[in-house]
């Protein structure tokens, strides 16, 4: 035991030494002062909502970007608009990579998942495929999945207890049919494990979460060891992984067989496997993007699960928007009418409250950290090869330049004087999926599942708050979950949907009848 505890300390002071030369070259962005050896890592935010922590950083220190040190891992924390532009965007070729997590990567075995991997010529290979399959150039290609799904939704809500089971089986069911054209009943034995292996990356991708991404030979002590429990995970949602990546992929190629294969993203990519190459290579770059495509896709469905929730606890919180909405769409839609993707141009204050939802609790406040590559300055300031660089999307969103009274659940800052959308107004979506080269490739497949989630619930019910069996109105705590992890979510809480109208119970039916 004394063995190991030298082997830690001597590890230690050499990460400590190797940081001092490399941060010697230059001035460093402002930030806590760093102690001898461990830098700072009692200074760097635990638990949740590190991203509030972040911003008072910024503002403690008055500057958009800072710096932190812990063990010899560099991190800088972007808290404005124009820094994530500067950086990540305009410098994209240095700073597209990912940081190789010990735990998520290698113990878990997420190194090569689109989402995570570093930026390389697989990468660049998953994403031209992606791309090419999901194109935003032709956001229709989905729609009628996604009314589909929908209508299913708007039957489950009404007679569930569990907003959040159906939310999350509405958006899984939508992804396993995008990606492997399995249907519903089809897809119920993958979305179990699929969420439950999504729940494992939220807590794996967050840097921080475990001692052995800061020191990664940790990696190699036995299970036994004390505060070794981190290995137990790692095996346990490993396994978590093969059995999402693998089962429905071949599910998938069994229908081709079959001849029965609904057009998907995998059925689409194996048909045109070029016969005169390589078909090995071929199939394994498919099976990768098809995983790639069901995990960016799967992770897509976190933020939309959660963002569907927010809007559901935000009308709840602001009767008076509710009914805003519900007279615009009785106004374009009449009443007993289900809106469709058509009427999307026509529903200005539907569109707004989608982008407020984006914008006052991003799903992803801090989305997923980059890795800058070479050493680079900015600002005069000197920002070492290998930092982990975090935009602090939440603060962006938050910024009260851009939008007055940030903590103010408010469509209408994104209208104007006439009602119409208001394109002076910085736009949420263009923030809450991600910066630059890594910004998530099937964000107009989630922008769009949100918005006919949120049209169809406010065309179909009136959301109200629960009553317990004495007739008391149980408020909501409007509370979100602090604990460690990528996402942002509402806590739970209580609500009913109740339908608006006889007009709208038939519609529902004839739309569930025609699907």
């Amino acid at each position: 035991m004394t063995e190991t505890y030298i082997v830690l300390l001597v590890a230690l002071a050499i990460s400590a030494l190797w940081y001092d030369r490399r941060s010697s070259k230059g001035k460093l962005p402002p930030g806590p002062r760093k102690l001898p050896i461990v830098g700072n890592l009692f200074n760097m935010p635990s638990g949740g909502q590190v991203w509030l922590a972040y911003a008072r950083m910024c503002h403690e220190y008055a500057s958009d970007i800072i710096h932190l040190s812990a063990l010899g891992n560099s991190v800088i924390v972007l808290n404005s608009a124009k820094s994530v532009s500067d950086l990540l965007e305009k410098r994209s070729s240095i700073y597209s990579s990912r940081p190789q997590l010990t735990m998520l990567h290698d113990m878990i075995g997420w190194k090569d998942a689109f989402s995570f991997s570093p930026y390389n010529d697989t990468w660049k290979a998953q994403r031209k495929l992606f791309t090419q399959l999901i194109t935003p150039s032709d956001p229709a290609r989905f729609y009628p999945k996604q009314i589909h799904a929908t209508h299913a939704l708007l039957e489950h809500l009404l007679i569930s207890n569990d907003i959040m089971k159906e939310l999350h089986h509405w958006a899984a069911v939508l992804i396993m049919d995008i990606t492997y054209g399995i249907n519903s009943k089809e897809a119920e034995p993958y979305i179990t494990t699929a969420i439950e292996a999504l729940d494992s990356i939220a807590i794996a991708g967050t840097p921080g979460a475990f001692l052995v991404d800061m020191l990664p030979f940790l990696k190699y002590v036995p299970e036994w060891f004390p505060g070794a429990g981190f290995k137990k995970k790692a095996k346990k949602w490993s396994e978590l992984r093969i059995k999402m990546t693998e089962k429905p992929f071949i599910a998938a190629k069994k229908q081709i067989v079959k001849g029965n294969a609904v057009e998907s993203l995998t059925s689409l990519a194996l048909e045109n496997i070029d016969l005169n190459q390589n078909i090995s290579y071929q199939e394994d770059i498919i099976k990768g993007t098809a995983v790639t495509s069901y995990g960016v896709l799967l992770t897509g469905t976190h933020q939309v699960v959660a963002a569907v929730n927010a809007f559901i606890l935000a009308m709840l919180l602001n009767m008076d928007i509710q009914r805003q909405a519900h007279n615009e769409l009785d106004r374009v839609l009449g009443p007993g009418n289900l809106p469709t993707f058509d009427d999307e141009s026509s529903l200005p204050y539907i569109s707004a409250i989608v982008r407020e939802v984006l914008r006052h609790n991003p799903i992803t406040p801090l989305a997923i950290p980059h890795l800058l590559i070479q050493d680079d300055i900015y600002k005069d300031y000197f920002l070492l090869k290998g930092t982990v660089v975090i935009g602090n999307a939440w603060s962006i969103l938050h910024d009260e330049e851009t939008y007055p009274d940030p903590s103010v659940f408010n469509p209408s800052r994104f209208l104007d004087k006439n009602g119409r959308l208001n394109t002076d107004v910085m736009d949420p979506a263009l923030i809450a999926f991600g910066f630059g080269r890594r910004i998530c490739p099937g964000r107009h497949i989630a922008i769009a599942s949100i918005w006919i989630a949120i049209a169809s619930v406010l065309a179909c019910y009136n959301i109200e708050k629960e009553v317990d069996k004495h007739g008391n109105v149980i408020e909501p705590s409007g509370k979100w979950f602090s604990g460690p992890s990528l996402f942002n979510r509402p806590l739970p809480f209580k609500c009913r949907f109740v339908p608006r109208s006889k007009e709208v119970e038939v519609a529902l039916k004839a739309a569930l009848d025609t699907n």
